[in-house]
């Protein structure tokens, strides 16, 4: 989710909800009595059917310039209601999450999503559904490599996401599972003159392209969690692991396992300053001699990097983030990142070292559930991209 910018939210919500054209409304639920600044914890939690629009202007390199419209429903338990402290950020019981975009390049997409926090923290859950038709282009293709220039893929059909997982008692250690479905048809955005691709070229798009596949996923998730909020954490420790197996047996046409062991470190090395390190290592297993979809190799994932420009069998990813706190509500922060991508991982050491540097800023606009947005700037190798941010970064 992002968001244009929010200091233009009170106009946006007036025109939604005409009833906040009162001015007692909009200082009863939009101003917080402690600081005199603009929150929107009381309407989020207070107000029937009371929600966060979320516009933003899209500038991912990998899709070109566009729009996106989303919208977040915090839905709080009886008991939670009840809990009008203000001296620690809390979970919602349960969020969703609506969405839709499109961009310049002819994609678009729409979602309905789900978080819930449920029996105390004890059992979460994260759902998506979503049907997209993004437009991107591949500079290698599996078992193929670098193609030397890009080919421009549609890939069109719908994508569901959900995974479960349970707190062991007394721990902050989750295990559960996860299911990923994909069906896809993939089409040449244009008809480019393939004699001037080499023949194995080719052929895969000819196999890959105008035909649906079906990646569908099943898979193992371990995790440990100490942060002290996940949408805007200041200190703690994320790390998580999770394997999938796709198979024939569960409607899967491509057969492969993959793997992903990421860790998210927080520091608050004072009131002011906070230190934060994200560590991330992906994997794609083909079985036999399986020929791979170009979207299911991962890719370099870092700000001011394009998506799908950088693919591999095997890709790591660091990066670092430093922030600075203004105030309670504001924070700028500078940051950098690291990525390498391979077909195996003993060619890791060798291969192309893509970095990326950036700044932005975050204001915290629900103090109830220490929910934030705000902006990144970011550089990469090729591109420059502005992202606009809601909840935390990684």
């Amino acid at each position: 989710m992002s968001l244009r910018t929010w200091s233009y939210l009170p106009c946006l919500w007036a025109l939604i909800q005409p009833s906040w054209a009162n001015a007692d409304f909009f200082n009863k639920h939009m101003i917080d009595p402690d600081d005199g600044q603009f929150d929107t914890s009381s309407y989020l939690s207070e107000v029937p059917n009371g929600f966060l629009p979320v516009p933003s202007l899209i500038t991912e390199p990998a899709v070109g310039t566009g729009l996106a419209l989303g919208a977040l429903f915090f839905h709080e338990s009886d008991e939670q209601r009840k809990q009008r402290s203000q001296s620690q950020a809390m979970l919602p019981e349960n969020i969703s999450i609506l969405g839709g975009m499109g961009t310049e390049n002819g994609t678009w997409g729409a979602a309905i999503g789900h978080l819930g926090f449920w029996m105390q923290d004890s059992l979460r859950y994260r759902g998506v559904l979503a049907y997209a038709s993004p437009n991107l282009e591949f500079y290698s293709l599996p078992r193929i490599g670098d193609l030397g220039k890009s080919v421009e893929l549609n890939l069109e059909g719908p994508v569901v996401f959900q995974d479960l997982k349970y707190r062991l008692p007394g721990t902050k250690v989750f295990i559960g599972g996860r299911q990923l479905y994909r069906k896809v048809t993939s089409k040449l955005v244009s008809s480019p003159d393939l004699s001037n691709l080499p023949s194995a070229v080719r052929e895969f798009l000819q196999r890959q392209t105008d035909k649906s596949i079906t990646t569908s996923g099943l898979g193992l998730v371990l995790e440990y969690d100490s942060r002290d909020n996940p949408f805007n954490p200041q200190k703690g420790y994320y790390y998580s692991s999770n394997y999938s197996l796709f198979d024939d047996s569960i409607g899967s046409d491509v057969e492969y396992s993959s793997y992903q062991i990421s860790g998210l470190n927080y520091w608050q090395l004072n009131s002011r300053w906070n230190l934060g390190l994200r560590l991330q290592v992906d994997a794609v297993n083909a079985r036999g001699d399986e020929t791979l979809p170009p979207y299911v190799p991962p890719f370099i994932d870092l700000r001011g990097v394009s998506k799908s420009r950088y693919q591999g069998n095997r890709v790591t990813v660091a990066e670092i983030q430093l922030d600075y706190k203004l105030s309670p509500r504001w924070t700028l922060g500078v940051f950098t990142g690291t990525g390498r991508a391979a077909e195996h991982f003993n060619e890791l050491g060798s291969a192309e070292e893509v970095n990326s540097y950036g700044t932005g800023f975050r204001y915290l606009i629900a103090k109830r559930y220490g929910l934030v947005m705000g902006v990144d700037v970011a550089a990469g190798p090729e591109d420059n991209a502005v992202y606009i941010q809601t909840g935390s970064t990684w």
